[in-house]
């Protein structure tokens, strides 16, 4: 059997790491403390590595690879890894889609019922000494409408969690027909052709796409006018997919009522340089997406499989450039 050593760049769960116990022929190398330059020196001896966001996988690093057969990058986006130039090597790429889905709906549903009760800013005032509790009137989310922009495995799950929670739940995805939903078992979800008329329509307006040259910029200026003035934007998605300016003008003119954010287009994000984190109708987060124990596991279990079973069996699971090295 061949041997292969396998570089975890990224910190990932232990736990979930232990899957590689059942591919005794794969030597599994943690450093997670690296430059580019470092990492440019260290690639040539792996064939395989594991990423999280952190690590960029640039042209320079994969050039650098003389043995790397496949990255596995320990989540669902990978716009880290330098995808065209893995093709021009022959590099499988892999993503970890399932394993954190759970938790990205999960935080969804947490913001938007923090910002419809004004959750963090009645927690704050309490440490505080205060009792607002006439000025921290909230709203209910029963019988408003959830728009989700994508209806993927994540935009699906926060349409089923919303119906529960009584509200109206319609969609606008171009890769995807209302038969499809009816068969998923979400017919309930209205889809719409029209993205204008979509957006006019939601109170909730939950982002689920990719960050993508179509998609990039997306919600602008443009779309928050159509939008209505009580309209809440939730991202937990890309924040490339907002053009974060607009975004501070439409909060601050009351085009919109407010927006939860848990992605930037830069990270770590800060108020100086994406100033509406520091708006009073703005909930934010860090990135907290896929931050669960549960999610982590699930990710580095996963990423673990998939390398041992690409290096053992040749199989290629959530291979996101397979089309590319078939060719």
């Amino acid at each position: 059997m061949d041997k292969y050593k396998c570089l975890i760049a990224d910190s990932c769960s232990n736990e979930g790491l232990k899957a590689f116990a059942k591919y005794p022929n794969i030597e599994v190398v943690l450093n997670t403390k690296h430059t580019v330059e470092e990492l440019i020196q260290l690639i040539p001896e792996y064939h395989a590595m594991i990423v999280r966001s952190a690590t960029k996988v640039t042209r320079e690093v994969v050039q650098a690879a003389k043995n790397l057969k496949v990255i596995a990058r320990a989540g669902a986006g990978y716009n880290n890894i330098d995808v065209d130039a893995c093709n021009e090597k022959g590099i499988a790429v892999l993503i970890t889609p399932t394993g954190n889905t759970n938790a990205v709906v999960e935080l969804t549903m947490g913001l938007m019922l923090s910002f419809a009760r004004n959750i963090p800013m009645a927690n704050a005032s309490m440490k505080d000494g205060r009792w607002d509790k006439k000025k921290l009137a909230g709203t209910e989310i029963k019988g408003k409408t959830l728009g989700t922009l994508g209806i993927g495995r994540i935009g699906a799950g926060v349409a089923e969690r919303c119906k529960v929670f009584g509200m109206r739940t319609i969609a606008y995805d171009k890769y995807v027909s209302q038969e499809r939903l009816n068969e998923l078992g979400l017919e309930y979800v209205e889809l719409y052709d029209d993205l204008d008329k979509f957006l006019a329509d939601v109170d909730y307006l939950s982002l689920h796409i990719p960050a993508t040259p179509e998609t990039t910029g997306m919600l602008n200026k443009e779309k928050f006018e159509i939008m209505k003035k009580s309209a809440v934007l939730i991202n937990c998605a890309r924040g490339e997919v907002v053009n974060e300016q607009d975004l501070y003008d439409a909060l601050v003119n009351g085009d919109i009522a407010g927006a939860c954010i848990d992605v930037y287009s830069a990270e770590p994000a800060k108020k100086d340089a994406i100033p509406f984190i520091a708006l009073d109708n703005v909930v934010c987060t860090p990135h907290l997406g896929a931050s669960t124990n549960e999610a982590q596991v699930n990710v580095a279990q996963m990423a673990a499989d998939q390398i041992g079973q690409l290096l053992d069996e040749g199989k290629y699971i959530d291979c996101v450039n397979k089309k590319a090295l078939n060719k």
